[in-house]
């Protein structure tokens, strides 16, 4: 039994099909069959039932996924822990974060990538329900998020990096833009364009002004900063989001508010009880080295 046919049998069982796995692991479907078919023979068991138009597993193949998994785990953090024994990171770092903090990290990656060579990174972009999940079954070693609520999970680390304020984002040529601070009261009458609800930024700021101006006129809710970005700068509304966000735009403006004065942090996010790998602890430090740079909303 060997850890690559180990590996296969998951990505089989994971994706449903011989076809989607080997497009996923970058090998022929015939190679892949082959070593299923060995690793079967090996076990005197069959652990797939084929069909078709679809494969499952058999009870066998059920009993052996779980087990399959904990190996391969395993076996990389033996080699994680070999690799930072001898001082040299490499491998896979697989960071978990939303769309919305890309420009924050952007600068850190190129720096990253720069100085660890030996290291491939994987950068996953989904909702922060999603990556707690994903962190939470092993397919990723760190998560950035600024969701630090002690009901999301016992089993999650949480180091504070950075904190950042929300402001109010509109165009150099927008009436308000002179203004040095602004109350929600002189946006009571404003247009609105929102990141979508289910962003807590969105959230926090929407709660807020509620409470002091009553009904707010939201125009538009997009869920691509960019995208609501690009309609900030050709339009005379507003948009409550981090300070930084207009880093390399350079006819919009942040003004801060006096209700959102609280800043917001940012977190880096790992497994307790887990083994953290050398080149996550790299990044988190080379994060907060360059803490100054660009965040955005969370979704």
């Amino acid at each position: 039994m060997e850890i690559r046919q180990l590996k296969y049998f998951i990505s089989v069982a994971e994706a449903g099909s011989f076809s989607e796995a080997s497009r996923r692991v970058f090998l022929s479907q015939s190679a892949i069959s082959q070593q299923i078919k060995a690793l079967e023979d090996e076990l005197n068991t069959t652990l797939f039932i084929r069909t078709s138009h679809h494969i499952s597993l058999t009870e066998s193949g059920e009993t052996l996924l779980p087990l399959a998994k904990q190996m391969v785990r395993d076996m990389q953090t033996c080699i994680n822990r070999i690799n930072d024994y001898n001082n040299a990171p490499r491998g896979e770092l697989r960071i978990g974060l939303t769309y919305s903090l890309e420009p924050y990290i952007r600068h850190t990656i190129a720096n990253y990538l720069k100085n660890y060579p030996k290291v491939t990174l994987h950068l996953c972009y989904k909702s922060i329900n999603e990556l707690h999940q994903l962190l939470l079954h092993h397919e990723l070693d760190l998560v950035l998020s600024i969701d630090n609520r002690e009901n999301a999970t016992a089993n999650i680390i949480s180091e504070p990096i950075i904190d950042y304020k929300l402001c109010a984002i509109m165009r150099d040529a927008h009436p308000l833009a002179y203004r040095q601070k602004l109350s929600f009261q002189d946006l009571k009458m404003q247009g609105f364009i929102l990141p979508e609800p289910s962003i807590r930024d969105r959230n926090a700021v929407e709660h807020f002004l509620h409470a002091e101006t009553g009904d707010i006129n939201v125009r538009a809710i997009v869920n691509d900063p960019n995208a609501l970005l690009n309609l900030i700068q050709n339009t005379n509304h507003i948009t409550i989001l981090s300070e930084k966000v207009i880093m390399g735009r350079n006819n919009l403006r942040a003004i801060e508010l006096d209700e959102l004065s609280t800043p917001v942090m940012v977190y880096a996010k790992t497994l307790r009880n887990s083994y953290r790998k050398r080149s996550a602890s790299l990044f988190i430090d080379m994060l907060k080295d360059h803490c100054k740079n660009c965040i955005v909303w969370e979704q």
